[in-house]
């Protein structure tokens, strides 16, 4: 059974204020048992919790966790994680004057798919893990895109892919052509 309320701010605020309340009634030579109290407030809110169900709000962080996943560019992001999963960081629609990204990998593994017509310069960091860096490329033209890489207990391997270049209307005129 999970056991989210002892992480919950209501759990640790009531903890805080009985402190507190325990600190200034000591002031005036009362004494509150706060040990008897805090295991009374945790049977009660596990009972409430029983009895009503109560689910906490959680909100979707692009991060992805225990799961195989495929993590596209945005434009709005310049910092992608895989922890304790797999996952594939598709950046082939990175455009040339794109902002420098940050990769990290936590107990995982993770492929990232760079286009092949931009520069990119890895700074790879791994500690008890590894970073398989791609072949070398001749000299593009443009300032180089930095990615910086982190990868703790897990594994991280670079590829070059073509951009995409066909479309549906593009494919049909290759069509009408032959």
């Amino acid at each position: 059974m999970k056991m989210d309320f002892i992480f919950s701010n209501i759990f640790w605020g009531l903890l805080i204020i009985l402190l507190g309340l325990s600190i200034f009634l000591k002031g005036f030579n009362l004494h509150i048992p706060l040990v008897r109290v805090f295991i009374a407030i945790i049977i009660i809110m596990f009972g409430i919790k029983l009895l009503f169900g109560i689910k906490t709000h959680k909100y979707n962080k692009p991060k992805h966790y225990s799961r195989e996943s495929t993590i596209n560019y945005s434009s709005s992001r310049n910092e992608y994680n895989i922890i304790f999963s797999s996952g594939i960081i598709d950046l082939t629609d990175l455009p040339a004057d794109a902002k420098d990204v940050e990769i990290n990998v936590v107990f995982g593994s993770g492929t990232v798919i760079l286009p092949d017509s931009i520069a990119f310069n890895i700074n790879p960091t791994s500690v008890f893990g590894s970073t398989v860096l791609p072949p070398k490329r001749p000299e593009l033209q443009g300032k180089p895109i930095d990615i910086e890489s982190n990868v703790v207990f897990g594994r991280l391997e670079y590829k070059y892919a073509p951009p995409p270049k066909a479309t549906a209307k593009h494919a049909e005129t290759e069509k009408e052509t032959f």
